[in-house]
């Protein structure tokens, strides 16, 4: 913003002069002060009929101190603002005085000029009034390097008010190099003009001056007497424009133009309107345009034709056309549009700017002249030139808050053009009232997630008449909760229990097989836990007596002389049958609590299928699938007695189990012999109609690791890929363990490997991001997803939500947290396999933005480029743009490197200097990995890129506690204070992605 302030305000009785005298300055006291002194001194100003005017363009501080007391004169008023520009400086005097009830006329007078005599105004605002004017110009001497030359540049009304001899005066100073030019400094406005000066580096008076001839040319009065004004030719941006060439161009464009708008003058055309860039009329019902021959080119013209190539767009459809001279021009249908006046509907503000970013197009020159209004209310864009460009993200925030400015604030036209500024864009546009909520709901609007994100996935239906029950003991504390919750997620989709039920055995010992030392109340207080947590339902813990022991014994083997709780080779039997006995419910689904359950299809209902094998007659139980080395579904079968009831883990009837009871199992020195699914076994050889039955569908199956081989379950790795459903070959058909097989997550090969990190995400931002690569256009890419210790009660629904990517993904659930640059080592350098391929960093929380990322990335690849970058939106910082600076970028506090959306090379990152990425500690970073990452990778990289066609990335973040930010700070710190790497020889070009490839 312009950020317009009055430091001094005239007195009320110059106030209400209806003339101000409009004074813009940079840096120039000392001229400012004579030019005042000239003022303050003009017959108008003693008559209380003009005020003076300074408008201070962002000056050093003391430019007021340096000009002295004539500032405390009471004609004057003292504005300051940021405009960066003669031109916009001129313009803000002219939007300023415009909103000044009392003045009529603006008078120009530079800094380094001054009036040539007391009465100059006075003569210009009697002629304008009295001819009714809207401007007058009069003449002017010059001072050449301080010297006043003899000669004056006058005034002179044949010359200006004449087309033709007007043209030849332009011709002769623009290009035959007559000294006399136009003199356009010598200038009285009235303030309802609409004329505004053009923001070009040089000759933007003659421009300004020339149209104002051109176009009212019987509205404009020329004072030849008194001399208005003495020019100084010594200014700092005159002199500079002319050694650098754009004095001379300006000219010769301003020559060519007069010239070609005298053309279309004689030959009658109906010239709508004119700029730098060609003219506009009407021929019937066409509208056409030719552009000037600096202003387009072929190439430009055919970018323009693809992007209007959308017929939706709020642009004028055209049709191109080059004349015989080269000049290009376009036609298009006339409508009848309606003008802009200060505002414009909130609706049509919104939806014009969501059509042009959907369609990837940006218009810059957004003021009231080139937008109109259709019969049917649309706002559409009319300035078809160079202007309209590929969208950018930067373009779009740019335009979005001028048309913001200007139609919902009703701002004038340029105040929010770009300028040269001390302050930062975000800085600067969040002095926009209300721009950032606007800005942020019309980018969250355009890229609402292409499908509704849901929550956790929920069971389907409820087994009333099942209740799971999971077994333990005392020297299974270890590991107990994640195992416990990994069994329970496992097998509650999509069917759930009526009840879930954890067994704990108080037994301390010895036991068969030991592997552990016990530790009972760290197994109760971690069962407390689970039932908190809505992990488990009940906890049972069997009585000790006894009188409780016998009851059951005599129940189960019509036998009371056993007290022992296990059997005579140390087994379980007591609590398990016990429990048995505590169950409401028909069917129990009863397992040890070191299973492995895998499930390769969450959606199958492996609870419906084991509950119809056990309703055919006389089954007992139907035991757990194990994995299979074939895809096909083997028939539930077996005959009595073939097998026992699956004891580590089985369905029961317990309804006709207690029809079956008491069965014989024999006591031996107060134990008895069997446990009770042999005694059961047992019994059903003797039936000969009883049966445990085994088969199944293999997408639902179980691993049950030996005592002596679970020390190969710490890493967690194991367990993580039978959940999914995946084993090596060694391991189909075994119920037991192989812990040496070839255990290890899928390699990843494709040329774009999506790494989504992420902790305890919401399921539905994970949903969310997961999506947005469904949406891609080109799919051959793959996803690493690493879910950093959340635990099973909440990642459990995972490999569902991967199932679109089919065997493009790669899921990794850690049990214990690693951080993020471990993780990083993980992905990269382990399962990744393929040295050219494109990691690109997508936080579970965060989304793409584009549906056609893979596509670019794959383009660009294809170019060589090893590190690139796209551009993030932050809903919390809406305002803020994040272009990577690749230029010695630890120079620069990472010069956004770290910033997403960011892809690199599986090589490159391999290249990282370990100490690069730890600590003095030599631990890994925990703060700030981004910059800890990406500042190498930017050094090392030989070809990065920044492509911007849009926002790539969103990218939430909740805010860090004080003690966090402190702790980034530091780690910065030492991030930055690190040696620059250097990049190891040239960039070697790569061959063409072939975007097929899996």
């Amino acid at each position: 913003m312009r950020k317009l302030q009055c430091l001094k305000a005239a007195s009320n009785e110059f106030r209400a002069a209806p003339v101000v005298i409009a004074v813009s300055h940079q840096n120039q006291p000392e001229l400012l002060k004579r030019a005042l002194k000239s003022a303050v001194e003009q017959t108008l100003v003693y008559e209380r009929k003009a005020q003076i005017t300074v408008l201070d363009d962002q000056s050093e501080e003391n430019w007021r101190e340096v000009t002295g007391a004539i500032l405390n004169h009471p004609a004057i008023t003292i504005l300051t603002a940021r405009c960066g520009s003669p031109a916009r400086s001129r313009n803000q005097i002219l939007d300023w005085a415009e909103k000044q009830s009392h003045i009529r006329w603006v008078a120009r007078l530079d800094a380094d000029d001054e009036f040539a005599a007391i009465n100059s105004l006075e003569a210009l605002y009697c002629q304008a009034e009295s001819e009714n004017s809207i401007a007058a110009i009069g003449s002017n001497k010059l001072r050449i390097n301080g010297s006043l030359s003899s000669n004056i540049n006058r005034a002179s009304p044949e010359e200006l008010l004449n087309t033709e001899a007007l043209v030849q005066l332009i011709q002769s100073f623009c290009i035959e190099g007559q000294e006399r030019e136009l003199p356009s400094c010598n200038l009285l406005l009235r303030t309802d003009a609409g004329l505004r000066y053009p923001n070009i580096r040089s000759a933007e008076d003659h421009w300004f001056v020339m149209r104002l001839l051109f176009d009212f040319p019987d509205r404009v009065s020329v004072v030849s007497q008194p001399t208005y004004a003495i020019y100084s030719l010594t200014g700092n941006d005159t002199q500079s424009n002319r050694d650098s060439g754009y004095w001379s161009d300006s000219r010769k464009k301003l020559a060519f133009v007069a010239q070609k708008l005298l053309n279309l003058k004689n030959n009658d055309r109906k010239l709508l309107g004119y700029g730098l860039e060609g003219a506009v009329w009407l021929e019937s019902d066409t509208v056409c345009k030719e552009f000037y021959p600096w202003s387009i080119n072929a190439t430009e013209v055919a970018i323009l034709e693809e992007l209007l190539r959308n017929k939706t767009v709020p642009i004028p459809p055209v049709q191109w056309s080059q004349a015989r001279e080269g000049f290009w021009h376009y036609a298009t249908p006339k409508v009848a549009y309606s003008t802009i006046r200060e505002h414009i509907p909130f609706d049509q503000v919104v939806r014009f700017l969501q059509a042009l970013y959907k369609a990837g197009i940006a218009t810059l020159n957004i003021k009231r002249d080139n937008l109109r209004l259709t019969p049917k209310g649309d706002l559409h864009y009319i300035d078809i030139g160079k202007d309209i460009q590929p969208l950018t993200s930067s373009y779009f925030l740019d335009m979005s808050a001028r048309l913001y400015g200007i139609g919902i604030l009703g701002y004038d036209d340029e105040e929010l053009v770009r300028r040269s500024s001390t302050l930062r864009p975000e800085e600067a546009l969040s002095e926009i009232p209300g721009f950032a909520d606007f800005y942020s709901d019309l980018i969250s609007g355009l890229h609402v997630p292409n499908a509704a994100a849901s929550a956790s996935p929920a069971a389907d239906k409820e087994a009333t008449d099942v209740t799971l029950l999971i077994k333990c003991c005392a020297q299974d504390a270890d590991g107990l909760y994640e195992q416990v919750a990994h069994i329970v997620t496992q097998l509650s989709f999509p069917t759930t229990f009526a009840k879930t039920v954890l067994l704990v055995d108080g037994y301390t010992g010895p036991f068969l097989r030991q592997y552990s030392e016990p530790d009972l109340q760290s197994v109760l207080d971690k069962a407390a836990r689970l039932k908190a947590d809505g992990l488990i339902h009940a906890v049972l813990t069997p009585p000790k007596g006894t009188e409780s022991i016998q009851a059951i014994y005599k129940q189960w083997f019509n036998a009371s002389e056993a007290t022992h709780t296990h059997t005579m080779m140390n087994a379980p039997l007591y609590p398990q049958i016990w429990a048995f006995s505590k169950i409401q419910t028909r069917y129990v689904l009863q397992c040890d609590c070191d299973i492995l359950v895998g499930r390769k299809r969450l959606g199958h209902d492996y609870l419906t299928d084991m509950l119809d094998a056990i309703s055919a007659d006389g089954a007992l139980s139907v035991g757990f699938n194990i994995p299979k080395a074939t895809h096909d579904i083997l028939a539930y079968h077996g005959e009595a007695g073939e097998f026992p009831p699956e004891v580590r883990f089985g369905l029961l009837d317990l309804n006709r189990i207690r029809r079956c009871l008491p069965i014989n199992n024999p006591v031996h020195d107060g134990r008895h012999q069997l446990t009770w699914h042999r005694a059961l076994q047992q019994f059903q050889k003797e039936s000969g109609r009883h049966t445990s039955l085994r088969g199944g569908n293999p997408e639902s199956f179980y691993i049950h690791p030996r005592n002596e081989d679970k020390a190969s379950l710490n890493s967690s790795a194991i367990r993580d890929l039978v959940a999914q459903g995946i084993f090596p070959s060694k391991q189909a058909e075994q119920f037991d363990l192989v812990p040496n097989a070839a255990w290890r997550y899928p390699q990843r090969h494709e040329p774009v490997i999506f790494l989504l990190k992420g902790r305890f995400t919401p399921a539905i931002k994970l949903q969310r991001c997961l999506k947005s690569l469904e949406h891609q256009s080109d799919q051959s890419f793959g996803v690493i997803l690493i879910d950093d210790a959340s635990g099973y009660a909440h990642s459990w629904h995972y490999p569902e939500r991967m199932r679109p990517f089919e065997n493009r993904y790669t899921l990794v659930r850690n049990i214990t947290r690693e951080g993020h640059i471990a993780n990083m080592q993980k992905a990269v350098s382990q399962i990744c396999t393929n040295p050219s391929s494109m990691i690109v960093i997508l936080d579970q929380d965060d989304y793409l933005m584009q549906d056609t990322v893979v596509e670019r990335l794959l383009r660009a690849r294809a170019k060589g480029h090893d590190l690139i970058q796209m551009p993030m939106f932050r809903p919390n910082k809406p305002l803020k743009l994040y272009q990577p600076d690749y230029n010695s970028p630890r120079q620069k506090g990472g010069g956004n490197t770290w910033a997403h959306m960011r892809a690199f090379s599986k090589e490159l990152f391999d290249r990282i200097p370990a100490q690069h990425l730890k600590t003095a500690d030599d631990d890994w970073y925990r703060q700030v990995t981004d910059y800890a990452t990406m500042l190498p990778m930017a050094e090392l990289t030989r070809s990065p890129v920044y492509l911007d066609s849009g926002y790539a990335y969103w990218h939430e973040r909740d805010d860090y506690s004080a003690t966090h930010k402190e702790q980034e700070v530091a780690a910065l710190k030492e991030i930055l204070a690190k040696p620059a790497l250097e990049k190891e020889g040239p960039v070697e070009p790569l061959p063409a992605c072939d975007e097929s490839a899996p």
